[in-house]
C-alpha cells in the first residue's frame, strides 16, 4: 500500500469509469449507492470540500481491496480511501468517537482501564482482560472457540526438540482473547517444519486499525515500536523468520515499508522486517518437512469452509487449503458463490451496524447451504464476524491453526509456546 500524498484529481483522470469496482463492492451490492463504491468515492473525492459529508462518506467502505484487484487500470482505491481518511480527518460518520477510543487504546493499553465505563454505553464492552485495547474494537459478548480434540494417537505425546528458531507476532486476538491460538501454533510449527517459536515481550498493537481509521501518525508510532523490540534482538534471533497468526498483523507488518515510505531513519528497518515476516499456512508450506504424515487418520471426518479473510486474499488463498486437504480427517467444501467479505471491517461494523449485517448474511447463508459442520478463517474480525452470525446454529466456527492442531498425530509438549525476556 502506497501512503504518500493522493492526487485526487489524478487518480480521477486515470479512472477508466468501468464499473470494474462497482461489480465487486460488498457495500454497493447491498445498497445500490453509486456514491458508495470506488469510482463513486473517487468523483467526490476530487470535487467536494465537505469535511463532515466526506467523513461520513469514507466512513461506509470496509477497506476490502475488491475494487482494487478489479481495477483494469491499477489503481490503488485502497491506498487513496486511507490517505482520504488522514486527510479529512476521520471526523464524520456515527463512528467518530467509538473509533478514536478504539485507537487510542490499541495504542496505549493502559487506557483501557480508565475507559472501560465510558466505553460500555457505546456497546464496546466485552469479555477481556481490563487492559486489553482489543475490547474497544468488539461490540456484544465473544464465545470461546469451540475445543477441538489434539490427537494424542492413545499414548502419550512424542516429545521431540525442534532445531531451528522462529519468532511469532501474536496480535491482540491471539495475546488477550483466544491465547490457546499461540500454543496451537508452535505445536503445528514444531511438528510439521520442525521449529520452535518464540515470542518476544513487549510487543505493541501491528497499528492496522489506526492505519485504517487514517490516523497514519500513530499506526507509524506503533510501527516503529514493534520494529525497534525486533531490531533489539541478536544473534540467532535477529535472523529468525517473524510469523503471525493474524491475516490483518501480517497485512498491517508487510506493509510497514510503505507506511515508513517518507521516514529514511525508518524504512530500511521496515524493508528488513518485513521480508522476515510469514503467514502461518504459507510458512508451514515453504518450510514444512514433514507434512501429510504429521496429521493423523481418522475414522470420522469432519466438513470445512474456509474463509478467505480480505487481507489475504491478494496473495495467500492456496496455501490454508492446502493444509486443509492433507489431514485425512478433515473434508474440505467451497462456498457455492465463493470467497465475500464477511462485512466486519475494522470499525466499519461499530458505524454501520445495519449494514455489515447485512453484507454479512448471504455469507451466512451460503455457508449454512453447504452443510459444512466448521468454518475456518484466520483474521481476528472474521473470526468474530462469524461467530456472531453462526449463533444458534449447529455449525462453529475456528481458527486455522486450532483445527489443524487438533488433527496432529502426536503434540509436543516441551516449551510449546516460549516468552523471551531481555
Amino acid at each position: 500500500m502506497t501512503l504518500s500524498p493522493p492526487d485526487y484529481q489524478a487518480a480521477l483522470a486515470q479512472c477508466a469509469q468501468c464499473g470494474a469496482c462497482t461489480a465487486v463492492c460488498p457495500v454497493y451490492l447491498v445498497t445500490g449507492r453509486e456514491s458508495l463504491t470506488a469510482r463513486g468515492r473517487l468523483h467526490l473525492l476530487a470535487r467536494l470540500n465537505d469535511p463532515e459529508a466526506l467523513g461520513e462518506l469514507l466512513s461506509r467502505c470496509l477497506l476490502c481491496g475488491n475494487c482494487k484487484r478489479a481495477c483494469p487500470r491499477g489503481i490503488d482505491l485502497v491506498s487513496l480511501t486511507v490517505s482520504a481518511r488522514a486527510d479529512w480527518g476521520g471526523k464524520g460518520g456515527p463512528s467518530a468517537l467509538a473509533g478514536f477510543l478504539a485507537r487510542q487504546a490499541l495504542a496505549r493499553p493502559s487506557l483501557a482501564a480508565a475507559l472501560a465505563k465510558a466505553v460500555k454505553p457505546l456497546g464496546l464492552a466485552a469479555e477481556l482482560p481490563m487492559d486489553s485495547g482489543l475490547r474497544l474494537k468488539l461490540s456484544g459478548p465473544v464465545s470461546p472457540l469451540p475445543a477441538l480434540d489434539a490427537g494424542q494417537n492413545g499414548g502419550l505425546p512424542q516429545i521431540r526438540p525442534a532445531r531451528r528458531l522462529a519468532l511469532y507476532f501474536p496480535g491482540c486476538l491471539a495475546t488477550h482473547l483466544y491465547p490457546e491460538i499461540g500454543p496451537a501454533a508452535a505445536r503445528l510449527i514444531a511438528n510439521l517444519d520442525d521449529f520452535r517459536l518464540l515470542t518476544p515481550a513487549d510487543l505493541s498493537c501491528c497499528g492496522l486499525a489506526a492505519q485504517s481509521a487514517g490516523d497514519l501518525e500513530q499506526a507509524r508510532t506503533l510501527a516503529r515500536r514493534n520494529l525497534a523490540r525486533f531490531a533489539s534482538l541478536d544473534g540467532e534471533e535477529a535472523a529468525a523468520p517473524i510469523v503471525t497468526t493474524c491475516a490483518s498483523c501480517y497485512a498491517a507488518l508487510k506493509g510497514y515499508p510503505a507506511l515508513l515510505a517518507n521516514d529514511p531513519g525508518w524504512r530500511p528497518e521496515a524493508e528488513a522486517f518485513a521480508s522476515q515476516v510469514w503467514e502461518l499456512s504459507a510458512f508451514i508450506l515453504a518450510h514444512g518437512s514433514r507434512l501429510a504424515p504429521g496429521f493423523r487418520e481418522e475414522t470420522t471426518v469432519r466438513t470445512v469452509v474456509y474463509h478467505d479473510p480480505c487481507h489475504l486474499r491478494p496473495a495467500i488463498t492456496r496455501q490454508p487449503r492446502q493444509l486443509l486437504d492433507l489431514a485425512p480427517g478433515l473434508r474440505r467444501l467451497e462456498l457455492p458463490r465463493g470467497s465475500q467479505c464477511c462485512g466486519r471491517g475494522g470499525l466499519f461494523h461499530l458505524a454501520h451496524p445495519r449494514l455489515s449485517l447485512a453484507i454479512r448474511q448471504p455469507l451466512i447463508d451460503d455457508f449454512l447451504a453447504t452443510g459444512a459442520e466448521l468454518a475456518v478463517s484466520s483474521c481476528s474480525g472474521c473470526l468474530l464476524q462469524w461467530q456472531q452470525g453462526l449463533k444458534g446454529s449447529p455449525a462453529q466456527v475456528t481458527h486455522l491453526a486450532l483445527l489443524l492442531d487438533s488433527q496432529l498425530t502426536n503434540t509436543i509438549l516441551e516449551k510449546d509456546l516460549r516468552r523471551h525476556h531481555d
